[in-house]
């Protein structure tokens, strides 16, 4: 069993050498660039648990920084975490290469079994870059395996090491949420969309996918909203709103009178409370407004749940703006379905 183990670990280095020879900081080719590999299975597990591999010394003091970055928690009607981290023995790693989120961490002047092992696939070139720059982050896409994401943290020691993991927390962090928004684009424009001919007469367009049905509509006060609805997912709505108004009334408190106006007039008395909510900057491409997002209510229908609204003005037309999102799913989380709704947000265009 050793030996069979041995030469496991030693066929994966291999392996990672190849790809990290072809560049392993190069953003055009297909690793990199996310593009799957024909010959390659996919990978296995949750979109949302990451899988790391730390010798003890570095983990001892990484976990909760890495942690706390990765883990963090998202306000829908209750604390949902964007991943849950974690930490696998190296012994294992023959059961979980093929899995879809990996981290690796590095210090080259250790001799633990994770260092050696980076330090043994990452190659001479890498290795010099680190030395050079004291630090290195190497992202890699389907590695061994297609729709994986694998990011290798080096340091030239463990203080370095251990620096790079608190100083770099938020483009780690990005990193993983920006596969993870992929992941489920990729899953969500799988389905037909509605044709541009839809939306004729609004002055945008914008991808829905066609099992989002039509919930409302009203073309004379410039809104219309669709819905989605199956067993075992949450209610999915989203609108889209605007209104000719001059620049200066385009506020912050506009993007909350004007949201709680629709969502009572179109959801049947949907409402929320300042209590609830938070408002934080949004720039759509060279549009800048406010995302307001947040817990919503029903006192008609004694019912709950979690929205967002992207809000942006357009110079060139002088319309405000209003993307909203919103989710019914008392018996699950919401997270999933909050980012499948802002990848649709994100996909409108004004014409």
């Amino acid at each position: 069993n050793f030996k069979i183990e041995e030469k496991m670990k030693n066929i994966l280095a291999c392996f990672i050498l190849i790809i990290l020879l072809i560049g392993c900081s190069s953003e055009n080719n297909e690793q990199s660039a996310g593009k799957r590999v024909s010959s390659k299975p996919m990978s296995w597990g949750h979109k949302q648990s990451i899988y790391v591999f730390a010798d003890d010394d570095i983990w001892r003091y990484a976990e909760t920084p890495l942690r706390e970055s990765l883990e963090r928690f998202i306000f829908t009607t209750q604390n949902e975490k964007y991943f849950e981290i974690e930490r696998i023995d190296f012994a294992r790693l023959e059961q979980f290469y093929k899995f879809n989120n990996l981290v690796f961490f590095c210090d080259i002047s250790s001799e633990g079994e994770v260092s050696n092992y980076v330090k043994g696939i990452m190659g001479e070139k890498i290795m010099a870059e680190v030395v050079e720059n004291n630090v290195g982050i190497y992202p890699q896409n389907n590695l061994w395996v297609n729709d994986q994401f694998v990011i290798f943290m080096l340091g030239d020691n463990e203080e370095n090491l251990l620096k790079l993991n608190i100083l770099q927390s938020e483009r780690i962090f990005n990193l993983f949420k920006d596969k993870l928004f992929k992941r489920v684009e990729e899953q969500l424009y799988k389905f037909e969309v509605y044709s541009p001919a839809t939306f004729a007469g609004y002055p945008w367009q914008i991808k829905i996918p066609k099992y989002y049905l039509l919930f409302k509509e009203d073309r004379a006060n410039n809104f219309i909203s669709f819905l989605a609805r199956s067993r075992d997912k949450a209610d999915r709505y989203v609108a889209v709103y605007y209104e000719k108004i001059d620049k200066e009334l385009f506020t912050r408190e506009w993007l909350k009178e004007k949201r709680a106006a629709l969502v009572w007039n179109y959801y049947d008395e949907d409402e929320f409370k300042d209590k609830d909510i938070r408002i934080e900057n949004y720039q759509k491409g060279d549009h800048k407004g406010w995302k307001l997002s947040g817990r919503w209510q029903n006192m008609k229908h004694l019912i709950g749940g979690a929205f967002q609204s992207f809000s942006f003005y357009d110079d060139s037309s002088g319309n405000a703006y209003i993307i909203d999102n919103s989710v019914y799913f008392p018996e699950g989380y919401k997270l999933n379905s909050l980012i499948e709704l802002e990848i649709i947000s994100n996909s409108l265009v004004i014409e």
